[in-house]
């Protein structure tokens, strides 16, 4: 059979986090998700599977137009978060215009999210919900039989003209069953992350799930805390290196979980001499000496840290079971080991009751000092515990994406928490923290002498004037 996985293009994307010119320069990595089901596929031998990367290939709609009708699907798989969801729409109408026969499945973020409202879609066959390389497989293999799809779990399809949902997905326990992506399918060479030390860059997933709590995240509850094997994480970097990779981004939700795996992963790749850059998502509270050593001893270049807020009351109103002693220690540690950070934060959180309150946020991250801060207006999602404590309260209207993800219209803002300030307030306090964190003197100079080449210098330029024109 012939599929075609689609990453469709953001075209439509609706903005909410971050100043848009900013998020835009901040990363261009390869739809690792479409990767995984590429390599499933393929592993079972007999179809021609490929990837459309409309973002990563830039590409305008009418030469997405011109793919599809070359490749000819029998199925065709769109992945998309919310964001992009018009667009979502616009690829799935265009493969049934030219192929109305053609199967057109969703998956990822969106419709693991939204299923039952991915559904009310004419030009959508079925939904793949949570972990798709096992579950999507099956539905190919159902496909191509012609045989009912009703006993592969996590899915939403149609019969007889009725939607039917078979179930809660599965989740896949042993992760190193999977094959690799097969990242030279599509070319690798263009990706990169601003932040990073090389030019071509590729994500990585290590392990999936998350075991905590945070109010305003969507992760748990949908899978448990799972992780591949530190020889099969290892195989995988060999194989980025082989390719001319330098630069890994590991995306897993909190790659310390599990102290004792992230110190053997670390030993095995110095054990194997793997010599390549990369970098991680980290939780505060489980950093410690001995993995910060280990970590940079094995390649690690660059931790994530997810600080959201300022105050110790903020910490516990978000669920995060830190403290401001305990983030100022770790920033402290780390800066003296001369590793990388990045330090995320929100502005807009419920105990921020003023824009003075606000500053206090900002102030902190600057006496942290992290050499990278990531600032966006805090946005509760439907899954999340602070989205239902909005819509209890009446602070927020659960209409309002309830009216999105059924009737999507351009020009959608989601919903913040505006319990005490307007979302543009918000916004322009967001812009306001950028220019107080990055055009410091220090900052800039720091800046400077990181530019590692000339695509680097303008991609940090791009950003900076991102800044600069930003709403503040």
């Amino acid at each position: 059979m012939n599929i075609l996985l689609i990453n469709p293009p953001n075209d439509h994307r609706i903005y909410s986090e971050v100043p848009h010119r900013v998020g835009e320069e901040v990363a261009s990595l390869p739809p690792l998700g479409l990767l995984y089901l590429e390599a499933a596929l393929s592993s079972l031998g007999g179809h021609k599977v490929t990837i459309i990367d409309s973002p990563g290939d830039s590409l305008t709609y009418e030469k997405i137009e011109e793919r599809i009708k070359e490749e000819k699907p029998d199925i065709a798989g769109i992945s998309g978060h919310t964001h992009n969801l018009i667009d979502m729409l616009k690829v799935s109408a265009l493969v049934k215009a030219h192929f109305p026969e053609a199967k057109v499945w969703w998956g990822g973020a969106h419709a693991s999210a939204f299923p039952e409202a991915s559904m009310t879609f004419k030009d959508v066959d079925g939904v793949v919900v949570g972990e798709g390389e096992k579950s999507f497989a099956d539905v190919v293999a159902a496909h191509e039989k012609g045989e009912p799809l009703d006993k592969i779990p996590g899915i939403l399809h149609r019969r007889d003209g009725k939607v039917v949902n078979t179930g809660p997905p599965r989740a896949i326990e042993d992760l190193d069953s999977l094959p690799h992506p097969r990242r030279d399918v599509i070319d690798y060479r263009k990706y990169y992350y601003v932040i990073g030390h090389e030019v071509t860059a590729t994500s990585l997933v290590s392990s999936r799930g998350c075991p905590y709590r945070c109010t305003f995240c969507s992760t748990p509850g949908r899978s448990t805390f799972r992780a591949r094997s530190a020889a099969d994480v290892a195989d995988e970097m060999e194989q980025c290196e082989k390719l001319g990779i330098r630069e890994i981004y590991f995306v897993d939700d909190t790659f310390n979980v599990d102290r004792k795996r992230a110190l053997d992963l670390c030993a095995e790749i110095v054990k194997r001499r793997i010599r390549i850059s990369w970098n991680v998502r980290a939780r505060i509270n489980l950093i410690s000496e001995e993995l910060t050593d280990s970590l940079i001893a094995a390649g690690c270049t660059r931790i994530q840290l997810g600080v959201e807020t300022g105050t110790d009351e903020g910490l516990k109103a978000l669920g995060k079971g830190i403290t401001v002693e305990e983030i100022r220690a770790v920033f402290a540690m780390l800066r003296k080991k001369k590793i990388t950070t990045v330090a995320y934060f929100m502005i807009g959180s419920p105990h921020e009751k003023s824009p003075k309150d606000v500053m206090k946020t900002i102030s902190f991250a600057c006496s942290l000092d992290p050499d990278y801060c990531l600032f966006g207006v805090l946005t509760p999602y439907p899954g999340t515990a602070l989205y239902d404590e909005g819509i209890a309260r009446g602070i927020l209207k659960k209409e309002s994406w309830e009216r999105f993800v059924t009737s999507p219209e351009e020009g959608f803002v989601p919903e913040v928490w505006t319990e005490f300030m307007t979302g543009e307030e918000l916004y322009r306090l967001v812009d306001i923290a950028y220019k107080k964190f990055y055009f410091r003197p220090g900052q800039m100079m720091k800046k400077l002498r990181d530019v590692k080449s000339l695509p680097d210098l303008m991609r940090k330029l791009r950003a900076g004037v991102g800044i600069i024109c930003s709403r503040g």
